[in-house]
């Protein structure tokens, strides 16, 4: 009986269980709610209590002129709002009527509701979440506040002109750039590298986007420990010399890791920085985070040189610094003659102006004129200690006596160690790209006066001192006896007489430099006698008629170098001089014949013969008994002259080669020695020719064919030897191209075409096999007849994939560049347009009216530079917005 009372209690309650269990559910919502409700309610107001303690932070550093305001900051408070506002109209709906009345009294099935506990329990874990993001958003802007923006070195903030705006813009660019990490502005001592930074660190439109800015000095006393401290100092960490450099990186890195937008100043880098070894991890390595590094070499992801200023920019600091003394009538040309002299260098600028203010006397800025112009180191106050000292610092820091010595004396090493030591000068900002393309070089005034400074002074550190008299004016050669210690002397760009008198006695000197003297005419006899030791004589572009006979004594002799003497006739017999190893006769145009005994120059390692229109006839057997030759230029030289390509073959050292080619002799020559070349540039024409062509660089292998008509050419197997430049000037039958070629050759190694003066038309022909498939660059003038590249690319069979460049001048019926959604592919790599002198251009890019394979948008995506000028009918770039990037 008991056991049956108790099943029927079981039975009964599983029966309520169903008939009643939505009732059990509502009364569990029902106390869930009133507990989730409550607890909502004092999660809110934690995180009120925070959002008013953030914004007390934030109003505390508005009262100290900082601005702690960053997006993350800003998107939470937003955040903070809105919720506030969401869960005082649920917590109002969910315990009032309209009427004001609690609805759990009147209406108590609305608390009972499945639907507002869940509700309830979103929003409680919505303010959680927030309230942990406060707390970080509370200890970065703490720590803000008590941090401030980063302190500078006091000095010139530069609205002005110290440096040049398209430098502030290019480092803006790159900061704002999400692809960019580590900024590096480099350039030459002086030029303003720190004063730019400085400026963008006293922008605060800039400053605002990041949480924390870092400025550490590094300079050439790189001290690790010192800039370490100087990191942990700046982000108010306690340290101890005594702590070590593992425990100070561990607590740099802990408190880095709190910020999302951080920027970190290297002032005056000369050296790599362990970037992890101080506790700062690669800025690569967080999203937000940027490096941005000042040096005098170049190694970052995105390089910004600071050149020096120009004219106007360089008189806008003069008188900044001179005042308005440089106004009065009389001071104001002397003025910019003198401003001029400083090269455009700022740190210059200043000194110089500076030191000039307030003088009223036109004879005190003569005299600073002139002493500018006469002295390496002009006796103006601060010059040595501001200017030059710190400029040698980046002499002091190449590495090795080697690159020293390639600095200060002449380039005699071999091309290749040449070109790495020149570009480590380039990189050092001792020397610059010059005017005449990327083979050249040239160097700042101010670097030049250095130059002469460090080889004249007796700490020269390879012991050998310099006699320098240039660009004086001199009418005669000075009369002094130099001591042993001096080695090399430069008597260049003067004005001497045509028969100078000298009574120098230089016995130790080893180079005599005395090119660009257009008035010497003769050099004396006893003039080079004085010179027993001399290994390297340069008489270029001067106006040498004759070699003396005492020319023949100087058995030490390594270079003679005549380039541009456009007067010198002849030269004296050469055979006895088996130490030279350089001659140059560029350009001396009046040499009818190679000097006697050339043939015995069995050490003569390089010899430029090119553009010697009047030396008609080299003697058999000369080129091929010169054993050592390694560099050989005889291009554009007389049409009469033949070359004997046998003996060519016979020099076996031979790397380097420009001649001409004719045409009609190529065929039954015998070339597999050309593989052996690493350089060499073939000017190929009918000897009917006489057209001279632009030198171009000595580093590639290049070919021109010149007014040549291209039907039944075959030329393709000289472009197998891996051609990288390949120039067309005034042919005729250009449709040929392919078959001159070899149809179905692929020639992937060649990267630059060019072609200009071409009158011919292009017929509508397709060349069926892309045979140039790595264009990276493409140059047109004079193109008489073409009305757009597509068409030349049909034509040619051009790919235009890895294109880069396009340069086009004087296509009078050019109408567009590319016809897009036709032959043509996307432009990906393309990043420059030169158009120029284009009288029917309309627009770059045309889209064709159907295309089976649709292009991506924008076509040019990496166009980064156009230059458009004299093109009158041009009205718009593309008929499409897509072309571009966004």
């Amino acid at each position: 009986m008991e056991f049956l009372a108790s099943a029927l209690a079981a039975a009964i309650v599983e029966l309520g269980k169903c008939f009643c269990g939505s009732a059990y559910c509502k009364i569990e919502n029902f106390a869930k709610f009133r507990s989730n409700l409550d607890n909502l309610r004092g999660e809110m107001a934690s995180l009120i209590i925070l959002r008013n303690s953030v914004k007390g932070i934030i109003a505390e550093a508005k009262r100290d002129g900082h601005e702690l305001l960053n997006p993350a900051l800003v998107e939470w408070l937003e955040q903070v709002e809105q919720l506030d506002t969401e869960v005082g109209l649920f917590i109002e709906a969910s315990t009032t009527n309209n009427n004001g009345e609690t609805l759990s009294k009147y209406c108590p099935s609305c608390c009972f509701s499945c639907k507002p506990g869940r509700e309830v329990t979103r929003k409680l874990k919505d303010v959680k979440q927030l309230i942990d993001k406060g707390s970080l958003r509370r200890q970065t802007a703490d720590a803000e506040l008590k941090l401030g923006k980063q302190e500078v070195p006091k000095g010139q903030s530069i609205p002005g002109p110290s440096v040049p705006s398209k430098c502030l813009d290019s480092v803006l660019n790159s900061l704002n750039c999400e692809d960019v990490n580590r900024i590096g502005v480099w350039g030459m001592g002086g030029v303003g590298k720190t004063t730019l930074v400085r400026t963008l660190n006293n922008t605060p439109s800039f400053i605002q986007h990041f949480s924390v800015v870092i400025w550490v000095t590094v300079s050439k006393q790189f001290d690790k420990r010192r800039v370490q401290i100087d990191i942990a100092e700046r982000l108010k960490l306690d340290t101890t010399m005594e702590e070590s450099m593992e425990s100070t990186a561990r607590r740099i890195l802990q408190r880095l890791q709190l910020e999302e937008k951080l920027l970190l100043i290297l002032d005056d880098v000369w050296e790599a920085v362990d970037l992890d070894h101080l506790g700062v991890p690669e800025p690569g390595d967080h999203p937000g985070w940027k490096l941005l590094l000042t040096s005098r070499s170049l190694d970052a992801d995105e390089d910004i040189k600071v050149e020096v200023l120009d004219d106007e920019e360089s008189w806008k600091l003069f008188t900044q610094n001179a005042g308005k003394v440089v106004n009065l009538e009389n001071i104001e040309p002397v003025a910019k003659q003198v401003a001029g002299e400083c090269g455009g260098l700022p740190l210059l600028i200043n000194i110089v102006g500076a030191s000039m203010r307030g003088k009223k006397m036109v004879q005190l800025w003569e005299d600073a004129l002139s002493e500018m112009r006469r002295s390496p180191v002009p006796n103006i106050n601060g010059i040595y200690d501001k200017v030059y000292k710190p400029l040698k610092w980046s002499y002091d820091a190449l590495e090795g006596t080697t690159i020293k010595s390639c600095f200060l004396r002449s380039y005699e090493e071999s091309t290749n160690r040449g070109i790495a030591l020149i570009e480590n000068l380039k990189d050092s900002c001792l020397l610059e790209r010059g005017d005449f393309g990327a083979s050249t070089v040239r160097m700042h005034d101010v670097v030049r006066d250095l130059a002469s400074w460090i080889s004249s002074s007796s700490s020269s550190e390879d012991g050998c001192k310099a006699f320098v008299r240039s660009g004086l004016g001199l009418t005669n050669f000075p009369e002094v006896e130099t001591p042993d210690s001096v080695k090399r002397v430069s008597f260049m760009h003067n004005r001497p007489r045509p028969r100078p008198k000298s009574m120098l006695q230089c016995p130790e000197v080893s180079t005599l430099l005395l090119q660009g003297n257009r008035l010497l005419e003769i050099v004396p006899e006893g003039f080079l006698m004085a010179f027993k030791s001399l290994k390297v004589l340069n008489l270029s572009k001067s106006g040498i008629e004759k070699l003396p006979q005492s020319l023949l004594q100087l058995r030490e002799l390594r270079a003679l170098l005549l380039r541009g003497c456009a007067d010198l006739e002849e030269l004296p017999p050469l055979g006895g001089f088996t130490k030279l190893q350089v001659l140059d006769c560029h350009r001396a145009y009046r040499i009818k014949e190679l000097p006697q005994g050339m043939e015995e120059l069995s050490n003569l390692r390089a010899l430029d013969v090119s553009y010697t229109d009047a030396l008609r006839h080299i003697q058999s057997g000369t080129l091929s008994k010169l054993s050592s030759l390694e560099f050989l230029d005889m291009s554009c030289g007389a049409k009469e002259r033949l070359t004997r390509y046998a003996e060519l073959a016979c020099l076996e050292r031979l790397t380097a080669l420009y001649i001409d080619l004719d045409i009609s002799r190529l065929a039954s020559g015998s070339f597999e020695w050309i593989e052996r070349l690493k350089r060499f540039h073939f000017i190929i024409a009918d000897r009917r020719s006489t057209k001279h062509i632009r030198g171009g660089g000595y580093t590639e292998k290049r070919v021109t064919v010149l007014t040549l008509c291209l039907s039944g050419k075959d030329f393709g197997w000289l472009l197998n030897n891996n051609v990288s430049t390949l120039t067309f000037d005034n042919c005729e039958e250009l449709e040929k191209f392919p078959e001159s070629l070899g149809r179905n050759v692929c020639y992937s190694a060649l990267r630059s075409l060019t072609i200009e003066s071409y009158r011919g038309q292009f017929l509508s022909s397709n060349a069926g096999f892309c045979q140039i498939p790595n264009l990276e660059l493409l140059k047109l003038f004079s193109v008489d007849h073409l009305e757009s590249i597509s068409q030349l690319a049909s034509t040619l069979g051009l790919e235009f994939s890895k294109l880069r460049t396009i340069e086009v001048s004087s296509c009078e019926k050019l109408k567009y560049l590319f016809s897009v959604g036709g032959s043509a592919s996307a432009l990906e790599h393309l990043v420059s347009i030169k158009l120029f002198n284009c009288k029917e251009l309309e627009e770059l890019f045309v889209y064709g009216s159907s295309s089976a394979n649709p292009l991506p948008h924008p076509i040019v995506f990496n166009l980064r530079r156009v230059d458009l000028q004299y093109l009158p009918k041009l009205e718009h770039l593309s008929g499409e917005i897509e072309s571009w990037r966004s």
